[in-house]
């Protein structure tokens, strides 16, 4: 049974739905960034610079930290960028459950409204067919 306010709920719901699911993608992000940088500082700490041996080789594995590094940074601000559109969207997300909520409760009252409304004129109509059955038997009993 629909109301008034079944179009809205649903709309309100897709909308709900339509954040949760850029929530979630945001989070599987931010796990994915976390994981990279975890991994760089694993590489970062791996590499080992030469005791001995050429200056090119020091220079190349210098390059190499330094390039770690800079991947490393890029990847935390990048992941900083996504926690804030991921705090973003978890407010928007509140919100929007929120005002699907209230809208779901309007529309659970007014079906709950018209439910009673028919059972009283179910009531009304089965009082009233009672009366015409009760009417025609008292007919039916002065005729005899």
């Amino acid at each position: 049974m629909k109301s008034q306010f079944s179009k809205i709920a649903k709309i309100r719901k897709q909308k709900r739905d339509s954040i949760e699911r850029e929530l979630i993608k945001s989070q599987n992000k931010e796990r994915l960034l976390r994981h990279k940088i975890s991994a760089l500082y694993e590489d970062i700490a791996h590499v080992q610079m030469p005791k001995e041996g050429l200056i090119s080789l020091f220079l190349m594995v210098s390059e190499q930290k330094s390039l770690l590094g800079r991947e490393k940074k890029r990847y935390e601000q990048e992941l900083a960028s996504v926690l804030h559109v991921s705090k973003t969207l978890q407010a928007e997300y509140q919100k929007a459950h929120v005002e699907y909520e209230k809208i779901k409760y309007l529309e659970e009252q007014e079906l709950q409204a018209v439910m009673e409304k028919m059972k009283r004129e179910e009531q009304l109509y089965l009082d009233e067919i009672s009366t015409m059955l009760f009417a025609g038997e008292m007919n039916h009993k002065g005729r005899k």
